[in-house]
C-alpha cells in the first residue's frame, strides 16, 4: 500500500494493511471523523490496494489517475446543474477527480463551493443509489473485487438511505462498500449497524510538521492550533501568510507616501524593498497578486461597491482609510506596476532591481492619488 496522500494515521494504516493481507476485509465499513483527519485519502488508498495490481509501479501517478479504475465507484452529494430530472455522481466525475488531487482533505463545504451549488443543498439521491446497484450487479471488469466509496454518507436522503440499506443487507459477492461520514449520528442507524466502524482521530503533530516543512516562521504554533486537522492547518498557514503580506504592503504604502515629503525616508523604502527580496519566488508572486487585488478592492470602495470587495483584513486594517488615495489618477498604473513586476519575477528577472523599481514607482504613484 502506497499511502502517498495519507498523513500520519500509522495505526490505522497498519490495521487496514493487515485486513487485506489476511483476507479479512469486511464487506461494509464506515469511516468517521473530521475531513481534515484524512478519511477520504485513507479510504481511497485502501480501495486501490484492494483493486490494483501490486506489481505495477504507481508512485508517480496522481490520485485522480489511479482512481479511474473500472471497478471503483464513487457516490457523492451533488446537485442538479440545470434542468435535469435526475443527477448522478458520475456527472461530476471530472470535478471530483480534480478535487481529490487538489483537496484530498477538503470538507463538504469546499466540495460544494468547487461545483458552485450556490444556496442549494448537495444530497445523495435514491436514483444515484439505484444506479450504483445496477453497476455492481454486473461482473467486475477485471474479474476481481469491486469497491463503492460513499463520501458523505450523512448526505443521503431518507429514501436513498433505505435503498442503500437493502444493498447492504444482500451485498454482491466480492464487493466492498466504504462509507465516509463526518458525523456518525446523522447516518441512518440501521446502516451504521451493518458496518464495521473506524473512527479517525487527529493527526499527530510530528506528521503534520513533516508535511509543512517549516512553511512559515510559526509552523510549530500553527500545528498546535490545528489540533491534528490538516485542512485547518492549511487555512491557518494561508491566513498567516496573508497577514504577513498585508502588514508588509501597508508598511510599504505608508513609507512610500511619506517619502514624497521627507526624502531621507528613501533609506526605509529601500529597506522595505529588500525585505521583499528575502521571500521565495512563489511568495513574491503571491505578495504581488495580493497587492493587485488590494488596490482593486480599495478602488471599488470609492464607488460604494462593498458587495464585490473581497478584502478581509487579517490585521484589523480599515481599507476605507486608504481607498481615497486609490482613484482614477493612479489605479491603472498601480495595478500595471504590480502585474509587470509579477511577470518579470515569473521570468526570473533580477528581484533586487525589480523591487527597488517597484518601491520607487510606488512612492510616486501613491502620491498621485492625493486630490
Amino acid at each position: 500500500m502506497l499511502w502517498t496522500k495519507v498523513i500520519g494515521q500509522k495505526i490505522l494504516k497498519n490495521k487496514l494493511k493487515y485486513l487485506i493481507d489476511t483476507n479479512q476485509v469486511p464487506h461494509s465499513q464506515l469511516f468517521t471523523g473530521a475531513s481534515g483527519y484524512g478519511s477520504l485519502p485513507l479510504v481511497i488508498e485502501f480501495s486501490l490496494s484492494l483493486l490494483e495490481n501490486k506489481s505495477v509501479s504507481k508512485v508517480t501517478r496522481k490520485l485522480s489517475e489511479r482512481c479511474q479504475h473500472p471497478d471503483l465507484h464513487f457516490v457523492l452529494p451533488v446537485v442538479k446543474k440545470n434542468n435535469e430530472n435526475v443527477v448522478y455522481s458520475h456527472h461530476y466525475i471530472q470535478d471530483w477527480l480534480m478535487f481529490i488531487d487538489t483537496k484530498p482533505y477538503g470538507s463538504y463545504s469546499e466540495w460544494f463551493e468547487s461545483i458552485n451549488v450556490g444556496n442549494r443543498q448537495g444530497l445523495i439521491s435514491t436514483a444515484d443509489i439505484e444506479n450504483v446497484r445496477k453497476k455492481i450487479s454486473l461482473k467486475a471488469f477485471n474479474g476481481g473485487a469491486r469497491v463503492c466509496i460513499v463520501w458523505g454518507a450523512e448526505k443521503m436522503s431518507n429514501q436513498a438511505s433505505n435503498a442503500f440499506l437493502k444493498i447492504l443487507e444482500e451485498p454482491p459477492k466480492n464487493t466492498f462498500f466504504l462509507l465516509i461520514a463526518e458525523n456518525q449520528e446523522e447516518v441512518l442507524p440501521t446502516i451504521v449497524s451493518r458496518c464495521q466502524i473506524t473512527n479517525l482521530g487527529p493527526i499527530d503533530n510530528s506528521s503534520l510538521m513533516d508535511v509543512i516543512k517549516k512553511k512559515t516562521d510559526n509552523s510549530e504554533s500553527l500545528v498546535v492550533k490545528a489540533q491534528g486537522n490538516y485542512n485547518d492547518l492549511l487555512d491557518l498557514i494561508s491566513n498567516d501568510e496573508y497577514k504577513e503580506y498585508e502588514t508588509l504592503l501597508i508598511e510599504g504604502l505608508r513609507t512610500a507616501f511619506k517619502v514624497n515629503k521627507n526624502k531621507k525616508l528613501i533609506i526605509e523604502l529601500m529597506s522595505w524593498s529588500a525585505s521583499l527580496c528575502k521571500f521565495g519566488k512563489e511568495e513574491q508572486k503571491t505578495f504581488l497578486k495580493f497587492g493587485i487585488q488590494f488596490f482593486r478592492d480599495a478602488y471599488l470602495l470609492n464607488y460604494s461597491l462593498d458587495d464585490i470587495v473581497t478584502f478581509q483584513s487579517k490585521t484589523n486594517f480599515d481599507l476605507s482609510r486608504i481607498a481615497p488615495y486609490i482613484n482614477d489618477n493612479n489605479i491603472k498604473e498601480l495595478v500595471s506596476l504590480f502585474e509587470q513586476t509579477h511577470y518579470n519575477v515569473l521570468r526570473n528577472g533580477n528581484v533586487k532591481m525589480l523591487f527597488v523599481n517597484l518601491a520607487l514607482r510606488l512612492s510616486k504613484l501613491i502620491y498621485l492619488g492625493v486630490k
